[in-house]
């Protein structure tokens, strides 16, 4: 077995894919409107989704978006309870992309971390919220010199 994709559902589907495509650098794949099957998939006989696929650069993660209506009411991500999850990236450079995004109006836990301990002790972590309140964790390396690259 392989990975896929992971999927969120969003509120607002372009408002969602301008922070994973302008913000993070994520690459538009796809974009579709779901079939009659759906219902019975979902559970929900009188939903219909609309789904976005994303790519980071190297292809290697795929994130699908799915706006489904109606909506139903939601778990706050942001407070990172049970029924909740979030997104992790690595390979860059945390603090310029953390400065992108809050310049960019995207808010975040917190500034970034320097951790003292773990497997990122030396390096840079910092968890963004995007538009739905989901959160999206960037880790930096230590000793990672790859700024240039996000």
């Amino acid at each position: 077995m392989r990975h896929h994709h992971t999927a969120l559902h969003v509120t607002d589907m372009e408002r969602s894919a301008r922070f994973y495509v302008d913000g993070l650098g994520l690459t538009r794949l796809d974009a579709w409107t779901s079939g009659p099957y759906i219902g019975e998939l979902y559970g929900r006989p009188n939903v219909k989704v609309k789904a976005m696929l994303l790519a980071t650069g190297d292809g290697a993660f795929r994130l699908e978006l799915a706006h489904a209506e109606p909506l139903l009411p939601a778990v706050d991500p942001s407070e990172a309870q049970p029924g909740t999850a979030h997104l992790a990236f690595t390979d860059i450079d945390v603090r310029q992309v953390y400065a992108k995004m809050t310049a960019l109006g995207y808010e975040a836990v917190s500034e970034p971390v320097a951790p003292a301990s773990g497997p990122i002790a030396g390096g840079w972590l910092v968890y963004l919220l995007d538009p739905d309140g989901n959160r999206v964790e960037l880790i930096q390396a230590p000793g990672w010199q790859g700024s240039d690259k996000s």
